[in-house]
């Protein structure tokens, strides 16, 4: 997981989720810091574990 309170370029949503990491940027983190939802339930898609 990589966390920004800022943006992600263009290409970073498609090498995150070839390397299966999860991009929270600042708009995601604000609607995970302001409500009582976990995280991973937003999250679009979360791995199994390995």
């Amino acid at each position: 997981m990589l966390v920004t309170n800022g943006r992600f370029s263009r290409n970073a949503a498609p090498f995150a989720r070839s390397q299966r990491i999860h991009l929270v940027d600042r708009h995601l983190l604000a609607r995970w810091a302001a409500g009582p939802q976990p995280l991973w339930t937003l999250l679009d898609h979360v791995p199994p574990a390995r």
